[in-house]
């Protein structure tokens, strides 16, 4: 007699949830946006559902205003500038060292 496993799915806690309006003019459909901590730093747009037109969007403190310092630290603006182009390795380099040391804060 076997023991059958279970399905393990593996489950992020949603930081927040955002919404939008969709920008096209005969559309303006309300989206509401799921995100996860690893999401957040990544987000640039969103689709709407209805048209399923893509529009590029960015967080703003208002969206997260408790994770924002945290977000911005650990490498917002820098993942979202190595997803653009790569111009501004000094800034990546110094967001990275900042971000290092901000996780690292409490070892020492």
């Amino acid at each position: 007699m076997s023991k059958s496993r279970g399905i393990i799915i593996p489950r992020e806690v949603l930081l927040i949830e955002i919404e939008r309006r969709c920008r096209a003019p005969l559309c303006n459909q309300r989206v509401r946006v799921g995100l996860t901590k690893a999401e957040a730093r990544l987000y640039c747009g969103f689709d709407c559902e209805r048209c399923k037109q893509h529009w590029d969007d960015l967080l703003s403190e208002r969206d997260v205003p408790d994770w924002w310092e945290e977000l911005t630290v650990t490498g917002l603006a820098s993942l979202r500038e190595k997803q653009s182009t790569n111009e501004h390795d000094e800034t990546v380099e110094t967001i990275t060292r900042l971000s290092d040391a901000y996780r690292n804060r409490d070892e020492g």
